[in-house]
């Protein structure tokens, strides 16, 4: 029961601040999802730091991959500024790059492999999901959210009551097909809503963008399961009481977040331009 309550409330003000953080302003988003970046950012790195598979310095992993996050903010309010700051970027990587050839440090190239892993597999997501932030009104932004939330929401509930078809058993032996199914409908549910409050898509569109972020929504969760499992660990971090790390939390947005802005930029502007 304590858990529950802890879990509970964690989420309360996890939503919160999210949901606050957009209605202030798109500036307000963008600043707190750059805490988001930089937090999940040193959690990937501490965990891959464990053992002897990688020895990544992390303070300058992460701020090379602030700068990354950084520059989608930039680049809308001067072109000059976003050049140089991914430019900055460039050098950053470069530098970590070129530093492994004077460390004396073993598995340079896990190092290497490792880093970069950490700036495609976090930093561009968020910065994908900054321009998503930029570039599109709130409702994509809440839709995104909302419907993460509601999947994962429904999936827990169909699995424990008629969950009996395991999903994905080698990764995540409590996913089931049942729990699957069922959040998807849930997320058809809350996208038939969107659909009836905004015009911006129709009917099909707002059904399509819940079918992308429920898949792709799956595979982002798996795939974070599959580098716990491979660490061995349980829980990515403890910063978010009874939910985990930020990874736990973030893991589906990762995946789903580049895959509904090429969406809505082909929906959208697509068909502008044949206007």
């Amino acid at each position: 029961m304590k858990n529950f309550i802890q879990r509970a409330i964690t989420g309360i003000l996890f939503v919160s601040v999210i949901v606050g953080s957009m209605l202030i302003d798109k500036l307000a988003f963008s600043a707190l999802f750059l805490i988001v970046t930089g937090l999940t950012l040193w959690e990937f790195y501490s965990l891959v730091n464990q053992g002897d598979k990688a020895s990544i310095n992390k303070f300058a992993a992460v701020a090379v991959g602030l700068i990354l996050y950084i520059s989608a903010t930039v680049w809308q309010y001067s072109i000059s500024i976003g050049i140089a700051t991914v430019g900055l970027y460039i050098l950053g990587c470069m530098s970590i790059a070129i530093y492994e050839l004077f460390r004396q440090k073993g598995n340079p190239l896990h190092n290497w492999a490792y880093f970069f892993l950490g700036q495609v597999y976090i930093v561009v997501p968020f910065l994908m999901l900054n321009l998503l932030n930029n570039l599109f009104s709130i409702e994509f932004l809440l839709a995104l959210f909302a419907l993460i939330w509601v999947y994962d929401s429904g999936a827990y509930l169909f699995g424990v009551t008629l969950g009996k078809h395991r999903l994905f058993e080698r990764i995540s032996p409590k996913k089931s097909w049942e729990g699957a199914i069922g959040g998807f409908l849930a997320a058809c549910g809350i996208s038939l809503i969107f659909a009836n409050f905004s015009p911006s898509l129709p009917i099909i569109g707002w059904l399509g963008f819940a079918t992308l972020v429920v898949i792709f929504g799956t595979f982002g969760d798996l795939s974070e399961s599959l580098l716990k499992r491979t660490f061995n660990i349980k829980d990515s971090g403890d910063i978010l009481p009874g939910h985990g790390g930020m990874l736990d939390r973030f893991d589906s947005l990762l995946f789903a977040t580049p895959i509904i802005l090429f969406y809505l930029l082909l929906l959208l502007t697509g068909s502008n331009l044949a206007q």
